[in-house]
């Protein structure tokens, strides 16, 4: 949860930093500053503040419960368990330790001592839903079935509409042989709630096990048309539609699930094999490149990418690439002969020779055998389908099943990303803040992002680098958090010396507010505009702080849209915003060319509901910028909210031209709707 904010002189920081003495730590104020980082996911940073506390008071047992929950988000399942040994050391009846160190002891296939944590945690909290569900599933990983129902049995009878433990009564079932069992219960699970695509696609995976495909395809629709933003529903339909023989449909679904999650391998490999199967072998050619830059052990990929590289007349590519399967599989006869065939049209022919003595020796070999050939290497399987760890290269035609499709009931935890992004289905972009530092993986597109209010701005010199303009988190790593902190001591050396002092603290409140320490930013802000309220830029960065400010004193808000029971949309009012607002305004009276201060605005008035004040920002800042994709986007959005579609497919058409690929599945799920 996202913790509250406690006030403090920002030379007390500098006392952390600068000060070897323990004493002049404020650990009540390095906790709060380091649950904020937490919270905000800058993991990095957060264990640099817990380790602050743990040096100055060793005792206390928050900072290694703190910081085990950041390890157990950077994936250090070891570090993240030896904390919990720390905390529960200092104080055993900390029922969250356990789940930690369970959820950390699951991560490393530990599953028995995973159990003996959430059957401790259970006797403190016996309450605790996502505990129960997490022992459920380490039972059932070690196969001790019967326990696991009884577990089950105890979270139902507490927990009557917890969809996610139906749905894994549904599987034990399943795999007992009752499929009718499993069926009703999967089918409970939807009646709960009809608008969760979890327990659809669960349902919608049983039934194409059931072979009733066309069921199995309609509760897929519902799943897309829930969440249009889904990969994962889109890929199992696309099987789906398969086995119905629904080829052009399968690839449309692909074509949809790419868009959103490029590096879906499994995704990549299945379309390529369609594309192949229609003839499309010039771009199947384009997928498996992909595929194999991603998995360069990937024997099928290379077998599959040279029988099209040699239907496009590229000998050479075809002969390189079952080669590399040769490499690895030196009994599979048939790549013999088909690069012997390869070696002769390049005019090898000793080396087309070779390859058919070695496959006129292998036909002989089999004759000898008294039990035949047995070499699953060159057997292909029944079926359509194989999973994706199925290595036998005869099978490069079938349809990849990706395992984890299959395993659509997960472990839960309370702790790993932030709260407002769960069950979020439709939600306004976020607003751009002034920072140092872009994070070019998280993006659908990589603008460049000009303003020159802020090359003016930056180019005077008060700054540490550059200042660009995001609206993506960015989590800092070692080098430049250090960076940050030397650089907070420069400027607050530099602070009574120097004429522009609005500027030094302009400056310093960026590194604050860049390390999550948003109470010192906001009070050097505050000092700056007292200095000069001129300065447009302070007001934009304090709207920045605040917001942030105002979502760690709101950890429960969740300020997205949401999918209404109409097919439209409704939004959550929220009056938390109108002090940024306020600051917005003051900056856009001074600087009004500055578009992104508009975009801002208009993203928080239709967070307030405030749809009209919020449309017109939109318009001006695009009025400033016509290439602010966001401001399209968000703006299409509020056009959705004032019932306007048609002026709403045009503004997230525009946005997905400018490369915000998830608008059209905006558009696709609301023309339907409409």
């Amino acid at each position: 949860m996202r913790i509250g904010r406690t006030i403090i002189a920002c030379t007390a920081l500098l006392g952390v930093l600068c000060s070897p003495l323990k004493a002049q730590i404020n650990t009540d104020r390095m906790m709060s500053v380091g649950r904020a980082a937490l919270y905000f996911e800058d993991y990095v940073l957060s264990i640099q503040y817990f380790n602050q506390v743990i040096g100055a008071k060793p005792y206390l047992y928050e900072p290694y419960f703190y910081r085990a929950v950041a390890k157990l988000s950077l994936e250090d399942y070891r570090g993240a368990e030896m904390d919990c040994n720390y905390t529960l050391d200092r104080n055993p009846f900390v029922f969250r330790a356990y789940q930690v160190r369970g959820l950390s002891r699951v991560f490393q296939q530990r599953y028995d001592d995973a159990i003996e944590d959430f059957r401790a945690g259970l006797s403190l909290e016996p309450a605790n839903i996502s505990m129960r569900h997490n022992l459920i599933l380490s039972l059932i990983r070690l196969d001790r079935k019967e326990e696991a129902m009884l577990a089950l049995d105890t979270l139902l009878a507490s927990s009557p509409r917890y969809t996610p433990a139906m749905a894994m009564r549904s599987e034990l079932l399943w795999e007992s042989g009752d499929s009718t069992g499993a069926l009703s219960w999967a089918d409970k699970a939807v009646d709960v709630n009809k608008y969760d695509i979890q327990n659809l696609h669960n349902r919608g995976i049983m039934l194409a096990r059931m072979e009733r495909y066309a069921d199995a395809e309609s509760d897929l629709d519902r799943c897309v048309y829930l969440d249009p933003g889904s990969a994962g529903s889109y890929i199992t339909r696309a099987m789906i539609r398969y086995f119905r023989d629904n080829l052009q449909g399968a690839l449309d679904d692909y074509d949809m699930a790419l868009m959103i999650d490029p590096g879906n391998v499994a995704g990549r490999y299945n379309r390529g094999n369609l594309r192949a199967q229609i003839g499309d072998d010039n771009r199947a050619i384009e997928d498996f490149d992909v595929v194999i830059d991603a998995e360069p052990d990937n024997m099928t990929a290379y077998f599959y990418r040279s029988m099209l590289r040699e239907q496009t007349g590229d000998y050479l590519g075809a002969e390189k690439d079952i080669t590399v399967v040769l490499d690895e599989y030196p009994r599979f006869t048939d790549g013999y002969r088909m690069r012997s065939e390869l070696r002769e049209k390049l005019g090898d022919r000793r080396g087309a020779e070779s390859d058919a003595m070695v496959v006129l020796r292998e036909q002989n070999r089999r004759l000898n055998q008294a039990m035949g050939y047995d070499d699953d290497d060159d057997r292909e399987d029944e079926g359509k389908t194989r999973e994706r760890s199925d290595r036998n290269v005869r099978n490069y035609r079938k349809i990849v099943v990706d395992e984890n499709l299959e395993n659509s009931t997960g472990f839960a935890s309370e702790y790993r990303g932030k709260v407002q992004n769960r069950n979020v289905d439709v939600q306004f972009l976020e607003p751009f803040r002034l920072t140092y530092y872009r994070d070019y993986g998280k993006q659908d597109i990589i603008a460049v992002r000009s303003s020159q209010s802020l090359d003016v701005l930056s180019s005077s010199g008060y700054f540490m680098r550059n200042i660009e303009l995001e609206n993506h988190d960015v989590s800092l790593d070692e080098e430049q958090i250090r960076r940050l902190f030397a650089d907070i001591d420069k400027r607050t050396q530099n602070l009574s010396a120097d004429s522009r002092t609005d500027l030094v603290l302009m400056s310093r409140a960026m590194d604050f507010a860049l390390l999550q320490d948003y109470t010192n930013a906001e009070q050097d802000l505050d000092n700056a505009i007292s200095v000069n309220s001129s300065n447009w830029a302070l007001w934009f960065l304090r709207s920045q702080v605040r917001e942030r400010n105002a979502q760690m004193l709101r950890a429960d808000g969740d300020q997205t849209l949401q999918q209404g029971r109409g097919g439209g949309l409704r939004i959550n009012a929220d009056a938390g915003y109108q002090y940024v607002i306020r600051d917005l305004t003051q900056a856009i009276e001074l600087e009004p060319s500055f578009a992104y201060a508009y975009y801002n605005r208009g993203t928080f008035y239709a967070l307030t509901n405030d749809l009209h004040a919020a449309l017109l920002d939109f318009d001006k800042a695009l009025e400033l910028d016509e290439n602010l994709a966001e401001a399209w986007y968000n703006r299409g959005l509020v056009l959705i909210l004032l019932n306007r579609t048609d002026d709403a497919t045009r503004d997230l058409s525009k946005a997905g031209e400018l490369g915000i690929y998830s608008a059209y599945n905006i558009i696709k799920r609301f023309s339907k709707a409409d």
